[in-house]
């Protein structure tokens, strides 16, 4: 069976090939190794996307024709001694330097999807960063391996971008860089799910923005180890290869359509049971389109699904581990709205699905009262509606008083209910 696929897709395509080809190789293995194939590996995935060198060089006035790899049947990249001698020295020290006129240390970094991230601050917050998209096949670790750029950057640089925010300003400021910068970049082995390496960065806007030395990045994301999905990975991308995997084994004849995935999260990894959620929509043969939903649990270091529940249920009402009353009372508040939320639909429309649900809870300690809203559509391109409950913390704790009326709304200040 032959996969005649174009790579010009997004990152959702990508990892829906990769469970296609999984399921292909179990079910076609046996086939393979007759044919003296040695069964599949994602060597076959790797070569539909469109791989750069790991290694940009100065072009060289003259160069031999490379000698071929025996191992790999790949040909060697020459070495040139121009762009050796024009390569900064590193310093043996964690890496700094100054970004777009400020002083910059690398406070943490991480690799993820082929980007190297260094930041000044410990996470996606942080006031400077500077982040290397580099030329790696999806999903792959670049353990052991090398980036130079020391004259114009040809086909498959990295390509540089800046963040930094202004005083006073929330969303940060950008700047790519895709040529006439001067990068050595050399990554270390990988362990205990760390990359170290070491960087030096110069780039040619006007204040000359630099970094240089050592780093450890924690490696995040999605991948591939040893041609399997590592599971491990916390990332909403593990969620989706594996809901597109139950999804697509039970479509043989490959008509299933995946229109959208949707809403996927999952807890920190300092959380006791981490858990996880995603929603997709789908379309089997050309019909109409469906929706399910997964809820996950990391069981023994690995992700895995832990319940399914159909597209007139929600993740809320039925969680995996159920608020008690140590809990935020957010949390139980928005549990006990969608217990009754999903019963009173599935009662008055039960055959109807819901959409875009979301939950906004709002409580006061001093006068024991609150309200979880509930928004939501009963058609994807329906009208989006409102249902909102009031709730009382009485001896018992938290308990659902009433739906509220549509003019009615409530006064935390006073504790008081009132018209709109």
């Amino acid at each position: 069976m032959a996969l005649n696929l174009k790579m010009n897709l997004d990152k959702k395509s990508l990892i829906q090939i990769v469970v296609l080809v999984v399921l292909i190789a179990v079910g076609a293995g046996a086939y393979f190794m007759q044919q003296g194939g040695g069964g599949l590996d994602f060597g076959f995935i790797t070569g539909f996307f469109e791989s750069k060198p790991t290694t940009t060089r100065a072009p060289a006035a003259k160069s031999q024709a490379p000698a071929a790899d025996r191992k790999s049947g790949i040909a060697s990249a020459p070495v040139d001694v121009k762009a050796k001698a024009d390569a900064p020295a590193i310093p043996a020290l964690p890496a700094k330097g100054q970004i777009h006129g400020k002083p910059f240390v690398v406070e943490s970094s991480s690799i993820e999807n082929g980007t190297l991230t260094l930041r000044l601050g410990k996470d996606a917050s942080a006031d400077l960063e500077v982040r290397l998209m580099l030329s790696t096949p999806p999903w792959e670790v670049p353990a052991g391996k090398n980036f130079k750029v020391t004259g114009p950057a040809g086909t498959g640089a990295p390509q540089i971008v800046l963040a930094w925010k202004e005083d006073g300003q929330n969303a940060p400021s950008e700047q790519k860089f895709t040529d006439k910068y001067t990068l050595v970049l050399e990554f270390g082995q990988e362990k205990d799910k760390k990359l170290p390496g070491k960087i030096s960065l110069s780039l040619p806007d006007e204040v000359k923005s630099n970094v240089a030395g050592t780093f450890e990045a924690d490696i995040k994301g999605f991948r591939i180890v040893n041609g399997k999905p590592d599971l491990a990975a916390d990332s909403v991308d593990t969620l989706q290869y594996l809901a597109f995997h139950e999804l697509l084994k039970g479509d043989p004849s490959n008509t299933m359509d995946i229109i959208a995935s949707r809403d996927g999260r999952y807890t920190q990894p300092d959380s006791p049971n981490m858990t996880g959620y995603l929603e997709v929509e789908y379309r089997v043969g050309g019909g109409t389109s469906q929706i399910q939903r997964y809820q996950f649990e990391k069981d023994g270091g690995s992700w895995k699904i832990a319940k399914t529940l159909n597209a007139n249920q929600l993740d809320e009402a039925h969680p995996l581990h159920v608020p008690g009353p140590k809990d935020t009372p957010a949390k139980l508040l928005t549990y006990l709205a969608a217990k009754k939320f999903e019963a009173d639909i599935q009662k008055k429309y039960p055959k109807k699905s819901i959409y875009e649900p979301g939950f906004t809870t709002q409580f006061s300690d001093k006068f024991k009262i609150g309200v979880c809203e509930t928004r939501y559509k009963l058609e994807p391109a329906g009208e989006a509606m409102k249902t909102a409950y009031l709730f009382r913390n009485r001896a018992g704790g938290w308990a659902l008083d009433r739906e509220l009326g549509k003019n009615e709304k409530v006064n935390f200040d006073t504790g008081s209910i009132g018209k709109r």
